[in-house]
């Protein structure tokens, strides 16, 4: 399978990149030129992302500002007119599939503080992917519009489409990192291990699906989404727990 990567240049795609492999053939793209063989694109230009995608069979969206408390002008160029342009680019090219990178910004509301990732322990509810949408940020409006793009193209295109709604993965494969600070409680509750992460996206390549959201976090014994019903639909049973570090 030849599978593309928007946003290869990231912290995912880096490990999407030498993770996915030797399993698909992956060819990665950047907004600008990359030390490692990929294509240059501004993927929020119509024009520059023509022809970008063809021979692929899937793409995965990664691309995008990923800042929680990025101004609206960036979310609407970099994560909702991107996606739509690459949705789009999809459907012309004949690409089969995308994975989408969404967030776990964009339900949670209702159990954060004062910032998006500081949890309210007196508001700990357990979500689950059919509840109501509640961004806790601009970035998780723009995420939830990304969602429904999806769920467009693949109602009226055909295009088969899965986001994953991330939990928190950082520079180092630990929840360690973040003790003592105010958002330790959610990046335990929130952690996805490098190993759950690769899974995950691996299982999104393979299902057989017209549209599913699932979430991507490890099995963490504070987590606040209930993972039934992704390891029901797309077979993902994260082997880690933030617990365990």
């Amino acid at each position: 399978m030849r599978v593309g990567i928007t946003g290869s240049e990231g912290h995912i795609g880096t490990l999407l990149r030498s993770g996915l492999r030797p399993e698909y053939e992956i060819s990665p793209f950047a907004l600008a030129p990359q030390p490692f063989e990929s294509v240059a694109a501004d993927l929020s230009d119509a024009s520059a992302v023509q022809g970008l995608f063809e021979g692929l069979d899937a793409v995965v969206h990664l691309a995008g500002d990923p800042d929680p408390m990025g101004s609206w002008e960036s979310m609407l160029k970099n994560n909702i007119s991107a996606t739509y342009n690459v949705l789009d680019e999809c459907r012309r090219a004949g690409v089969k599939k995308v994975v989408f990178a969404t967030t776990n910004h964009t339900q949670h509301g209702i159990t954060m503080g004062d910032a998006p990732d500081v949890l309210d322990e007196t508001k700990r509810v357990m979500h689950r992917l059919d509840d109501p949408l509640n961004a806790t940020s601009l970035y998780g409006v723009s995420k939830a519009t990304g969602e429904q793009l999806g769920r467009y193209f693949a109602t009226h295109h055909g295009i088969q489409f899965v986001g994953l709604r991330i939990g928190a993965t950082g520079k180092s494969d630990t929840p360690k990192d973040y003790d003592g600070r105010p958002s330790a409680s959610y990046v335990q509750a929130m952690f996805l291990s490098y190993r759950d992460l690769i899974t995950a996206f691996t299982l999104a390549l393979n299902v057989e699906t017209e549209f599913m959201l699932a979430y991507a976090i490890s099995n963490n014994d504070s987590k606040i989404f209930d993972l039934r019903e992704t390891n029901d639909r797309l077979g993902f049973y994260p082997e880690d727990n933030s617990a365990d570090y």
